[in-house]
């Protein structure tokens, strides 16, 4: 009865159990005989799924109450079970947002993390002592197991987990020297987990004034760099202002085109392979003029890639939802629903848990849109136009300075 009222209970009881075991530990008399004690103590197997259904900050906390729990928490095996434990649970309010921003003020690059209860931006200036100018204008990628990867271009890429405040500033990436003359114009970024080998993987692709690519893989294992010689299927667009890209189940993904034709390119992290994905037939989007011109966006919503395709420059905006289920099939996708029409939004973010859409309005203000109620409120979150980024972030214990290595649960 204990096991099932324990697994069945929600974070809020788990910390009371937890509170109620560390008084006793803490208040136990000091006959190890003592028959009260033994009565009131708990099995490891019962202590162990219990600390693995709690969140970081609590386990954190917990660290100080014996050597044991702060081994604990520090182990492949432990790691892995809390991660995989929240990765599963249906309990929608694990998942918070993360969100990085230009600030109307001081001109610098703020990142805020929610709690994970409710939209509230408790942390709106996250500590994070790596972030400098730089970095210049970063951009998120991932999450991948509650790591986040940060890239201020062309050569400024650092790994980190905003839930446990570890990162690691990775080397400068060309581990062969770019023929001569060769200079870069610009360039983009994937980063991921290879479930095959246990390592997570940054792709950076170059973008050469002579319209060649180069390709560099980063590995966090070797933490080194290495030229990436298979094939790109696509040419991924560069200079567009739309934040168009995502990542899910190991595949990382980017807007790009091919003979003037769009298309989504994904990376494998765990085969290294490019693959392209056409476009629905039925809808309409241009490349690069036209005032009327029909743009896009690139998000996950829950286990699939999202397409959201919407008019530029329409003052009361209709975005048309499209899941695509497998990578290189056309007929993958399915059109899920139209949105609209909504006024003063600029551009689509991402999907929070319960298919709301998160948007930036015309002021640069954060804002979501339940399409059940429809209605819109404001995440009280500002920033510089055209400068904010969302993730939706589940924490873990996933060390990267440590190397944790995840364990097979």
């Amino acid at each position: 009865k204990f096991l099932r009222c324990v697994f069945g209970c929600s974070v809020h009881v788990l910390l009371v159990v937890v509170f109620i075991y560390i008084y006793i530990y803490i208040s136990r008399p000091s006959n190890k005989n003592n028959k009260f004690e033994e009565s009131m103590s708990l099995p490891e197997d019962v202590v162990y799924e219990i600390l693995s259904r709690l969140p970081v900050k609590s386990l954190m906390r917990f660290r100080c109450v014996c050597k044991s729990w702060s081994g604990l928490v520090k182990t492949p095996k432990f790691i892995s079970k809390h991660l995989n434990t929240r990765r599963i649970s249906d309990n929608k309010d694990i998942a918070c947002l993360l969100v990085s921003r230009r600030d109307n003020i001081t001109n610098k690059r703020v990142i805020s993390l929610s709690t994970n209860d409710s939209i509230t931006f408790v942390d709106q200036h996250l500590p994070v002592p790596f972030l400098n100018e730089n970095f210049g204008h970063i951009r998120l990628l991932g999450p991948s197991n509650g790591i986040v990867c940060l890239y201020g271009f062309p050569d400024n890429i650092a790994l980190w987990n905003p839930a446990i405040r570890d990162f690691k500033i990775l080397p400068a990436a060309s581990p062969t020297p770019r023929p001569p003359g060769l200079k870069v114009r610009g360039g983009d970024l994937g980063f991921g987990f290879d479930s095959k080998t246990n390592d997570y993987k940054v792709v950076q692709i170059l973008f050469c004034c002579s319209n060649q690519l180069q390709v560099e893989i980063y590995n966090l294992r070797t933490d080194s760099w290495r030229k990436y010689n298979g094939v790109m299927p696509a040419k991924i667009m560069y200079n567009i202002n739309v934040w168009s890209m995502a990542y899910k189940n190991d595949i990382f993904c980017w807007w790009a085109h091919e003979d003037d034709v769009e298309v989504i390119l994904s990376f494998d992290m765990s085969h290294e392979m490019f693959q392209k994905t056409q476009l629905p037939s039925n809808i309409n989007i241009g490349l690069l003029g036209g005032e009327h011109r029909t743009v896009r966006a690139i998000v996950p919503l829950n286990e699939s890639i999202s397409l959201i395709v919407y008019h530029l420059k329409q003052v009361e905006k209709f975005f048309d939802i499209w899941v695509m289920k497998e990578f290189g099939i056309e007929e993958s996708w399915t059109r899920l629903s139209t949105i609209g029409p909504l006024s003063r939004v600029e551009r689509p973010l991402g999907f929070w848990k319960n298919g709301e859409l998160i948007l930036e309005n015309s002021s640069g203000q954060l804002v979501m849109y339940d399409p059940g109620k429809q209605q819109t409120k404001s995440l009280g979150l500002h920033g510089k136009r055209d400068r904010l980024e969302v993730l939706i972030y589940k924490e873990s214990l996933v060390s990267i300075s440590r190397g944790t290595k995840l364990s097979v649960i």
